[in-house]
């Protein structure tokens, strides 16, 4: 196996159990036909998902009025 191809199918591995702890299902997607960049582009984007679900959950706590 080649090198860019093991770690494709780390990535792949990763976001397959992010997406699963995220969300607590499993979905059945196509990861290996998405190219390297866009594995880390959706990395990246289930990181802000979360970034935000957290400072929701801060600021609901600070602020319980707000809603």
């Amino acid at each position: 196996m080649e090198p860019d191809e093991a770690r494709k199918r780390h990535l792949i591995a990763v976001l397959e159990g992010e997406i699963a702890r995220s969300t607590g299902r499993r979905y059945q997607l196509a990861l290996s036909a998405l190219d390297e960049r866009s594995l880390h582009e959706l990395e990246r984007l289930l990181r802000d998902l979360e970034a935000d679900k957290q400072s929701a959950l801060r600021r609901a706590r600070i602020f319980p009025w707000e809603r």
